[in-house]
């Protein structure tokens, strides 16, 4: 990591990189949607202080794609303190349009960016098949599983 992109040897950290971040935001954003993705920020940083897993409902009405965008981007800052990653749209296993964090390098690749879909889909595949056997195992064990 070098200091141009956030690293530990520049002495900021992730949470001053996304503070100069969202300050950008709040200059070029109309009030109502810098309002709608702080509280987007808040509550996913909310979500992870309190052991949460940082899913939480927003409202789709008010939250547009380039908030959805935005709020990847300061996602991404606070886990890799790192400012240099691209968002990508890529389809998803429905056919539905999703977006994903990149690398610069992925991003810069064309045979690379072309693999992220299928790698993410089957990962998510994979997810979705384990939270259902471990649910069923916690059905049948009596367990609650609400999430």
């Amino acid at each position: 990591m070098n200091d141009e992109n956030g690293s530990k040897d520049s002495g900021v950290g992730p949470a001053a990189f996304v503070g100069l971040y969202m300050q950008t935001l709040r200059a070029r954003m109309a009030p109502a949607e810098y309002k709608t993705l702080a509280k987007a920020v808040n509550e996913f940083c909310r979500q992870i202080a309190t052991g949460g897993n940082g899913s939480f409902q927003i409202d789709d009405t008010a939250f547009t794609s380039g908030l959805h965008q935005e709020l990847a981007t300061v996602i991404t800052m606070l886990a890799t303190g790192r400012t240099d990653h691209h968002y990508i749209d890529m389809p998803g296993p429905d056919g539905s349009l999703n977006g994903a964090m990149v690398q610069a390098d992925i991003a810069n690749d064309p045979e690379q960016l072309t693999a992220v879909p299928t790698k993410l889909n089957t990962w998510w595949a994979q997810r979705e098949a384990e939270d259902a056997t471990l649910d069923g195992i916690a059905r049948a064990s009596g367990l609650n599983t609400q999430r």
